[in-house]
């Protein structure tokens, strides 16, 4: 089982997240100016292709394209629109406003007014309004075609005559091709509120573009004005009509009413009515003999009620006479008698009694003609109830002979409205004829053509240069809208922070161009001893100071060179790095672990481990010099299972520095399990090529065995101008990182 004494926390991201300060600080940043320009750039050649296709289509299009001549006339409308024929004296003369001139705009726009214009001006003729013409006359090479057709398949007789499946295009269909046409080639608007309309026709001939942009505005005006015409013509007829009518009308109704009032005994004035007259004043009568009726039967129920309460001071005060004032008045006289005489004399003398019985006898008498005038009362009631009822009789009578007339009259007054109505309506036509003037033959156009169309001399489309900027702005467009889809569909990596996120660790360095060709490896010695500044020197001495920096602990020497697919310039990277450090003084040697072609074995005459025992002694046997590189130690071949913990065991005695060449991971998974026994590794990516995906999958299965990955290495194999440069600021920006991330582990 593969172990470790490395803690798996310390310099390794947990798998099972996929989460590190680096990837979030990485992929929270957004693009920039330089990454957008290394987009373009990285895209130079497709966005140069489209945008000089679309460019060169735009050009052909524009030159290819038939000319076409736009000619444009004008129509102004009064401000007034007079429709004499209107019935409402408010809509006769009224002011044009936007939904007036909108209507305008879709009448002009008719097809029943275009076939008016395709009449007069015979457009079905033309080839190119009717373009069935060329169907209905075919040329001499379709007669032929047509002729060999029928020869092979029946359609036509040997002997030239026409064939009777021939297709025939009715006149109507080819007249509402050629409306079809003309509203296809001319538009009409207008500007604002104004009142004028434009008309603009388009077409191949300009010399017909402005003879049927000036009829379309000529005819319209002559077309509206003879609808007018027609509708007031119309109108007028119609009233004469109705005028006629009307009159026969009223003279019958007149008739009717005659002969009805001549029999139900009606009269025309109500002052010669007199069965009214007297239905009228007995009314009266009979309200004011009602009244004197109520009064009298009161007057006796009142003095009724008087006698039966018993006193004659009571009656007195309903019923009056002169007889019964002079007895009330000798009974006051004899009362003041007996009040004296019995203050004289005592209620027992003579006097008095005589005074007593004189005054009973003055009450009898008055209570009798009390009974007198009240039986009086009674009499003159009852003849006031007598003469009501006579004066009920004669209203019933003439209430009887009233209804019936009535009735009689609700009928005349029924004929009578009949006739206003007839009346008015004739009135309301007499004063519309009037005003139209039926004399007058002529009615004056609203509307008249304010501007004739010129002859263009030059074309209004294709225009070259719009069409061709319009080209190259769509086809720039395109091109970067490609360019984002390809962006996005593209997984390789195309920057250092993208490894730097993936990997969780900052990038070391950036190489310039190295790609591993079959003779790089044996160059690398001589490239790095013929020129120190070179790139590849720079990069190599950056790796071997990060590696010393960053896994400086105890008893690490194993770097492995790792990457996810052949020809990654790792084998390059492994021999500079070890000869960058012989250099610098460390021992180092090179365990080529790598089976392909291009290896640090096809450069040298090892002869390997070779499933050889490993002790300390047998390694000098093992071990060979580097052709290219004299003083590098170069170890080759692949141990058997149970001896690369031995082997690594063994040259952490003999060298200060040792470099393991793994194959890649699409080819061989042993960069994978040897983690577990390295101390250290370097994973490379190149630009444009390292696919993203393979990655994260190698950074996840090396993270299995608490790999510890000091950095990422960036191959820019495809940027090949100012390097160096770039080598430069990698180096100050890696060795910032280096620092921060040993610190981190110091801490740690």
């Amino acid at each position: 089982m593969l172990t470790t004494e490395r803690a798996a926390g310390n310099f390794a991201y947990n798998s099972s997240d996929g989460s590190s300060p680096f990837v979030n600080e990485r992929f929270s940043s957004s693009r920039g100016t330089g990454e957008a320009w290394s987009l373009v750039w990285r895209y130079k050649k497709f966005l140069a292709i489209v945008i000089t296709v679309g460019a060169l289509l735009s050009l052909l299009l524009s030159f290819a394209l038939p000319a076409e001549y736009a000619a444009t006339s004008a129509i102004v409308f009064d401000r007034n629109d007079t429709r004499p024929y209107e019935a409402v004296v408010e809509a006769q003369k009224q002011e044009r406003d936007k939904s007036s001139m909108d209507t305008e705009l879709d009448i002009i726009r008719s097809r029943v007014f275009m076939g008016t214009v395709v009449d007069a001006l015979n457009l079905v003729a033309d080839p190119f309004y009717n373009s069935y013409l060329s169907v209905a006359e075919p040329n001499a090479l379709s007669l032929a075609v047509r002729r060999i057709s029928g020869w092979f398949l029946g359609g036509e007789e040997r002997d030239g005559r026409r064939s009777p499946t021939k297709r025939i295009i009715s006149e109507t269909a080819q007249r509402d091709r050629a409306i079809t046409t003309l509203l296809g080639t001319f538009t009409v608007d207008r500007k604002g509120d104004s009142l004028a309309l434009t008309i603009t026709v388009r077409q191949p001939s300009p010399i017909q573009a402005a003879a049927v942009a000036d009829a379309i505005a000529r005819h319209y005006v002559e077309w509206t004005s003879n609808l007018k015409s027609v509708a007031t013509s119309e109108t007028i007829k119609y009233l004469r009509q109705q005028s006629d009518e009307l009159a026969v009308s009223i003279t019958k109704r007149e008739r009717e009413i005659a002969a009805f009032t001549a029999t139900s005994d009606l009269t025309f004035d109500p002052k010669d009515d007199l069965l009214r007259a007297r239905t009228e004043q007995l009314n009266e009568q009979f309200t004011l003999a009602r009244v004197d009726e109520a009064g009298e039967w009161a007057k006796v129920n009142e003095a009724k009620a008087r006698l039966a309460s018993g006193g004659e001071e009571d009656i007195g005060k309903v019923v009056t006479s002169d007889l019964l004032t002079s007895l009330r008045t000798e009974g006051a006289r004899l009362q003041r008698l007996r009040g004296q005489l019995t203050s004289k004399f005592g209620n027992n003398h003579p006097l008095v009694i005589d005074a007593d019985a004189e005054i009973a006898s003055n009450r009898k008498m008055i209570l009798d003609e009390a009974s007198r005038i009240l039986q009086e009362l009674e009499n003159n009631a009852r003849v006031a109830s007598i003469r009501v009822k006579n004066f009920e009789q004669a209203v019933s009578v003439l209430q009887d002979r009233v209804q019936s007339r009535n009735l009689a009259e609700i009928r005349r007054r029924e004929l009578e409205r009949d006739l206003l109505s007839e009346q008015k309506r004739y009135d309301a036509v007499e004063l519309r004829l009037s005003a139209l003037d039926p004399d007058r033959e002529q009615f004056k156009a609203t509307a008249m053509v304010s501007s004739f169309a010129e002859v263009p001399v030059q074309p209004s489309f294709p225009q070259p240069l719009f069409i061709f900027g319009a080209g190259l702005v769509g086809s720039s467009l395109l091109a970067l809208m490609g360019m984002i889809i390809l962006d996005n569909l593209d997984s390789r990596i195309h920057s250092s922070k993208t490894v730097s996120a993936i990997l969780g660790r900052p990038n070391i360095v950036s190489v310039p161009g190295c790609a591993l060709k079959h003779d790089v490896a044996k160059e690398t010695g001589s490239r790095l001893l013929a020129d120190e500044n070179s790139g590849l020197a720079i990069a190599a001495r950056t790796l071997c100071l990060a590696w010393k920096t960053i896994d400086s602990s105890p008893g690490s020497k194993v770097v492995m060179f790792t990457s996810t697919s052949r020809r990654d310039g790792k084998t390059m990277l492994s021999v500079a790095m070890a000869a960058s450090a012989q250099r610098e003084g460390l021992s180092t040697i090179l365990v080529d672990l790598s089976a392909g072609a291009v290896n640090a074995y096809s450069v040298t005459s090892s002869r390997g481990l070779a499933n050889s025992p490993i002790a300390g002694s047998d390694l000098k046997h093992m071990v060979t010099r580097s052709p290219s590189y004299p003083f590098l130690d170069v170890l080759t071949g692949r141990p058997s299972l149970q001896q690369y913990r031995e082997l690594f065991n063994a040259l952490r005695q003999h060298y200060d520095l040792v470099i393991v060449d793994t194959p890649a991971t699409d080819t061989a998974q042993d960069a994978i399990w040897l983690s577990a026994h390295v101390d250290s590794i370097f994973v490379i990516g190149v630009l444009h090529k390292t696919r993203q995906a393979a990655l994260v999958d190698l950074v996840e299965r090396l993270n299995l065995n608490h790999a510890f990955i000091i950095g990422g290495i960036i191959n820019s194999a495809a940027d090949h101008g100012s390097s160096v440069k770039r080598i430069d600021w990698t180096i100050a920006r890696n060795m910032l990182a280096s620092l921060r991330v040993f610190s981190l582990k110091r801490s740690t």
